[in-house]
């Protein structure tokens, strides 16, 4: 599990990376690569104070909770002509980058300045969450702790009950570690439709931050072009985008992104070695982008009731 794994991190490649080396095997410790299936997929992944459950598919999921075919999302395939990808009930690597590095204090502090600006709590919406790991990660950290926020974790309809229960599980009273006043919510959103990002609640429209992990997976156009249409429908003007992406799967893919991305944000490419000294990365593997939606005038703060839960 991946508490035994950060601990040789921290023994081993982490003190090279605190001791400044930028360079680390592309193989490091933390990584899930070299685990074996039982540990992918069916075991729980600690990774700091968040834990989540894995499974390999989403019939695996429905048959180990004994609810084949119910769920907010109908029977695979019932509802809607997007299909189910079997990599939603597992860890990613890019997950536990995006947590580590968006957990950080000085970088939450710059990511929650616009919320804490307008004296109230943050709003967070994960895109593709699937397991929950990063927004759980993040939500459960030091520097949400002290100051609270909303976070809402989004994924296509027949996988938000797998998310939810994650999100439940991880709530400080099931036993887990998200504190009292960070509030935790999952709801569906289909990329590139606006009638998902229109119909969230209220406190969930607008957020500051948007973050999604392992997005760019596909050579298909399309998709990566709706993943930045809904980025661009959920972000205000001042308002950012992290994401975090494995460059050994497509990355060519990464770069379609920021294409896309490029005419209504600033882009800013974060080494991956730089996102966290215990979770060392090789910047040829990983890569995060933060994307700022411009802005031509000044655009005033805006308020969020935190009335939301579930």
């Amino acid at each position: 599990a991946m508490g035994a794994t950060r601990a040789s991190a921290d023994g081993g490649d982490g003190d090279a990376a605190r001791d400044g080396g930028a360079a680390t095997s592309s193989h490091a410790s933390w990584r899930r690569a070299s685990l074996g299936y039982q540990e992918k997929f069916v075991h729980e992944c600690t990774c700091e104070r968040a834990r989540v459950s894995q499974f390999a598919s989403r019939a695996a999921f429905a048959k180990a909770t004994r609810r084949e075919g119910g769920g907010d999302g109908g029977r695979l395939g019932e509802c809607d002509a997007d299909v189910v990808p079997e990599t939603a009930f597992t860890v990613w690597d890019a997950s536990i980058v995006l947590g580590k590095y968006a957990s950080r204090d000085d970088v939450w502090s710059r990511l929650d300045a616009r919320a804490r600006a307008g004296g109230r709590a943050s709003v967070a919406l994960e895109l593709g969450a699937g397991t929950g790991l990063a927004s759980l990660m993040i939500a459960t950290s030091d520097a949400v702790r002290a100051r609270g926020g909303v976070f809402a974790l989004t994924d296509l309809p027949d996988v938000v009950e797998f998310t939810k229960r994650n999100a439940r599980d991880n709530k400080a009273e099931h036993g887990g570690h998200v504190p009292r006043n960070c509030a935790l919510a999952v709801t569906s959103i289909r990329w590139g439709r606006a009638e998902d990002v229109d119909g969230l609640p209220e406190a969930l429209r607008w957020p500051d931050v948007v973050l999604g992990a392992d997005l760019m997976y596909t050579s298909d156009a399309d998709v990566i072009e709706a993943l930045a249409k809904t980025t661009t429908m959920l972000l205000k003007p001042g308002c950012v985008g992290v994401f975090a992406a494995c460059k050994e799967h497509r990355p060519e893919a990464i770069e379609t992104f920021v294409k896309f991305m490029e005419p209504e944000f600033d882009v800013r490419r974060v080494p991956a070695s730089m996102a966290h000294p215990e979770y060392p990365c090789d910047d040829d593997d990983f890569e995060i982008l933060e994307f700022t939606r411009r802005s031509c005038r000044f655009s005033p703060l805006y308020t969020v009731p935190v009335v939301l839960d579930f």
